[in-house]
């Protein structure tokens, strides 16, 4: 509601939610548009039915776990899509104050510059042309949790659109530690697996679909985690089975562009946290201590 690009429409996608979700946003006022589900059906549908509810060309999607640092992140990162008619999306600088280890800071710091081709964008600031996404088919909700984004992005960039990075002011990205790490590292092999049986060229695809869960047992071994990977890896190549008539590989080229470019991951930040942009925004110091008791 403190963005300065108009027209700025306000969706926000309730989830079935146990608290008074609904009823704070109304106290905000304002013309914000709530969306309820009457029971959960997860992050990957809900953003589906965000692209398909909203008017606007292009969508932002921050979770909610996420707030704008600056009034302008919307209008320069519009700039982008209305001076660049090749670009399908635009990965929005990002920062971790909280350095809590999420998917996205679980790999290197962002090697990207702003304007410059990235493989994909983090679901947390992202904004995408609303009707290429749907064209596209939207993320595939079968995936159900993790690694929506990156099936979606090379799909739009074999399409022929670019992912770019953009340049405006950080989103904040706080990273609820209420999380749920069996779920994520399920759905983390799985996905993977998937993803390289939907989408990587014929001549890649065996090294790719034996190195994949080589890898996935390799990292952050323990015998704890051993059942779940193992279920997971048989996840993932079930649901390819199931799945062989959604494989789409793109072409080799685009295959290799895709492995070649930085990923979207948050910038080094060593300040205080930044403040949200709206004047009456729930305090990011408030969430930071009520976060550090619960974690």
């Amino acid at each position: 509601m403190a963005q300065t690009y108009r027209p700025c429409e306000v969706l926000v996608i309730d989830d079935a939610s146990g608290d008074d979700s609904v009823g704070a946003v109304g106290a905000l006022g304002g013309s914000v548009k709530v969306l309820q589900s009457e029971c959960r059906v997860g992050y990957i549908a809900n953003r589906n039915r965000g692209f398909r509810e909203a008017t606007g060309d292009v969508v932002f999607s921050i979770d909610d776990d996420a707030y704008f640092a600056d009034a302008d992140v919307v209008a320069r990162t519009m700039r982008c899509f209305e001076e660049r008619p090749d670009v399908g999306a635009v990965a929005i600088p990002f920062i971790e104050p909280l350095a809590r280890r999420s998917q996205s800071s679980l790999r290197s710091r962002t090697r990207a510059i702003p304007g410059g081709d990235m493989s994909g964008y983090t679901g947390c600031a992202h904004a995408i042309r609303r009707d290429l996404a749907l064209d596209l088919g939207g993320y595939r909700e079968f995936l159900v949790h993790q690694g929506e984004e990156r099936d979606l992005c090379i799909r739009m960039r074999d399409a022929g659109w670019r992912i770019v990075y953009g340049n405006a002011g950080f989103i904040v990205h706080m990273v609820s530690p209420k999380r749920d790490a069996d779920r994520v590292s399920y759905y983390g092999i799985r996905n993977q697996i998937l993803f390289e049986w939907l989408n990587t060229p014929l001549r890649h695809l065996p090294v790719r679909l034996v190195w994949s869960p080589i890898a996935s047992l390799r990292y952050r071994f323990t015998l704890k985690s051993l059942p779940i990977k193992l279920r997971a890896i048989w996840a993932g190549f079930s649901e390819s089975v199931r799945r062989s008539a959604s494989r789409r590989p793109v072409s080799p080229e685009t295959y290799r562009q895709t492995r070649a470019l930085p990923g979207h991951g948050p910038e080094d930040w060593s300040g205080p946290i930044p403040p949200p942009c709206g004047r009456d925004a729930i305090g990011p110091r408030e969430f930071a201590a009520e976060s550090r008791g619960s974690a």
